[in-house]
C-alpha cells in the first residue's frame, strides 16, 4: 500500500479537504464519514488507501509537526531580537 503525507486544510459540510504536503496542486477530498481520526486543521497526516476496507488508514505525524513548529518559533525569536 502506498501512503502519502497530507495537510488537513478544512472541513466542509460533508467532506474533509486535504492537500499533499509540499504540493498544493494535489488535493484529496474524503467524505467525513470515512475520516476516522480526530485531527484538526493544519495537522500533517499520513494516509494510506486501504482497498480491503474500502477506505483509508490515517496517522497523525506529530514529529514533523513539532519540528516545523519549533523552526517557526526559532525564526520568530530571531526576528524579535533584531
Amino acid at each position: 500500500m502506498d501512503s502519502n503525507k497530507y495537510v488537513l486544510d478544512h472541513f466542509d459540510d460533508f467532506f474533509v479537504v486535504l492537500f499533499e504536503k509540499n504540493n498544493k496542486v494535489n488535493k484529496l477530498v474524503i467524505l467525513k464519514e470515512k475520516f476516522t481520526i480526530d485531527a484538526k486543521e493544519g495537522d500533517l497526516l499520513e494516509i494510506q488507501i486501504n482497498a480491503g476496507k474500502s477506505g483509508y488508514d490515517f496517522k497523525i505525524i506529530q514529529d514533523e509537526v513539532d519540528e516545523t513548529k519549533q523552526r517557526v518559533l526559532d525564526l520568530i525569536e530571531g526576528l524579535k531580537r533584531k
